[in-house]
């Protein structure tokens, strides 16, 4: 076996050392204790949507994506063929994201995207994509920023009731918020209307991680006084799961960021953290031996590695553009391998984590039994649908852990602009 191979095994960074089926039945655990408000790591937040609604068709609303580093903002209506209709989209950074903001410049600089789009409509639907309890009133306080955005003073507050009163010269509008992840279940739920599905996931899987499903009520033990005979959408915030695969070189890498010790599971997988862990490693293999002297001396000189950069340098290893690629020039052939070893490694084992979120959730609600009608699993981001073989892996991994007794029918689809036109939806049904 080879170095790398052994450091990976010893440090709990293959997928090969991991309890994966084990790893399944703890996050099952923390889902069913989450829903009844006993002490999870999953928070499993009900997002008071149901999924029954039809949309309303010819009527416009601002849809505004909040969205890892980016923030979107569009007027979006359903033609009467039910095909979207998206105009005026504007892009912006994310407020936060590339210097700190008080909670009012936050909510200012949210204002300022939507208020063009405010003559045209008088609701909002926001997808958000970061943890928040919503209310139900459809509202969202956030309970903490991920993916490293900087908002002094905004942790706590009702985020649609800030970006109103920011918005207090355009007059009486309606906010709806909702995550990321409900936001492209109703995409996905709406993008197929010929299909019959048993069921609809929601994943995002780019800059962060999570995913949504849909929930019976009478197990959502933790909020009394609900409709026993309904469901509703669950936000998991599954990037919080604290019982997965990690070993001492996530702990390490974990205490670098911005939250250490939060968010652990979003850490080993998404968009955001995937290429800095992996340089992390990198490092740590190299000052363990696994490299040669010169190798491990250039990597230290590599001050930061992005997600983009790795899926650069497993597609195209001997680029001497890539800081990985450039580290290994004219040194040992085996130093490239054991670098690319260790980054498809670790991209594997994001595979198979990603795996055992979606099987848990399929495990939770028991659908998909029927080959014929299988469960709906859309899924946005990046990190998904670009990172080299990102998706194959993902459901050969979820073939492993769903055969047997525990076999469902399940398929993957993806939807442009999931967000956008989810968060639409939920303005013109809620």
């Amino acid at each position: 076996m080879l170095k790398i191979e052994r450091f990976l095994r010893h440090h709990r960074m293959h997928p090969g050392s991991i309890d994966l089926r084990g790893c399944c039945d703890a996050f099952l655990e923390e889902m069913t204790r989450g829903l009844q408000g006993r002490p999870s790591s999953l928070p499993m937040i009900p997002a008071y949507v149901e999924t029954s609604r039809e949309v309303h068709r010819g009527e416009r609303v601002v849809a505004l994506d909040a969205g890892g580093t980016n923030l979107r903002a569009a007027l979006v209506s359903f033609d009467d063929a039910g095909a979207p209709v998206i105009e005026g989209l504007t892009r912006h950074r994310m407020p936060g994201v590339d210097a700190p903001l008080t909670r009012e410049e936050f909510f200012r600089t949210l204002a300022g995207a939507v208020f063009p789009l405010t003559r045209g409509a008088r609701r909002i639907g926001f997808c958000f994509s970061y943890p928040a309890e919503i209310t139900p009133q459809k509202d969202g306080r956030l309970i903490q920023f991920t993916k490293e955005i900087k908002a002094k003073g905004v942790e706590g507050e009702l985020v649609g009731a800030g970006l109103l009163r920011a918005l207090a010269e355009s007059g009486d509008m309606r906010v709806v918020l909702l995550n990321d992840t409900v936001a492209t279940l109703l995409a996905g739920r709406n993008a197929l209307p010929g299909r019959r599905f048993d069921d609809f996931i929601g994943l995002v899987c780019g800059t962060g991680v999570n995913a949504a499903y849909v929930e019976l009520n009478a197990l959502i033990r933790k909020i009394p006084d609900m409709d026993p005979d309904g469901s509703q959408v669950v936000n998991t915030e599954s990037g919080s799961f604290a019982r997965g695969a990690r070993g001492p070189v996530d702990d390490s890498f974990d205490a670098t960021t911005a939250n250490p010790g939060k968010y652990r599971h979003e850490k080993t997988i998404s968009g955001a953290y995937l290429g800095g862990l992996c340089l992390f490693a990198a490092k740590s293999a190299a000052r363990a031996g696994c490299l040669s002297a010169e190798a491990a001396r250039d990597l230290e000189r590599v001050p930061g590695l992005s997600t983009r950069e790795l899926n650069d340098f497993l597609l195209y290893p001997d680029s001497l553009e890539n800081p990985l690629g450039a580290a290994c020039a004219l040194k040992p052939a085996g130093d490239s391998r054991a670098l690319y070893i260790l980054c498809d490694t670790l991209v594997e084992r994001a595979a198979a984590l990603v795996a055992v979120n979606l099987a848990a959730i399929l495990l939770k609600t028991g659908k998909g039994r029927d080959p014929r009608y299988p469960v709906c699993i859309t899924v946005d981001g990046t990190t998904f649908w670009q990172l080299r073989v990102f998706r194959s892996r993902v459901e050969s991994w979820m073939r492993t852990l769903l055969s047997g007794d525990r076999a469902r029918a399940w398929e993957i689809t993806s939807v442009v602009d999931a967000p956008l036109l989810g968060a639409a939806i939920a303005a013109l049904t809620n």
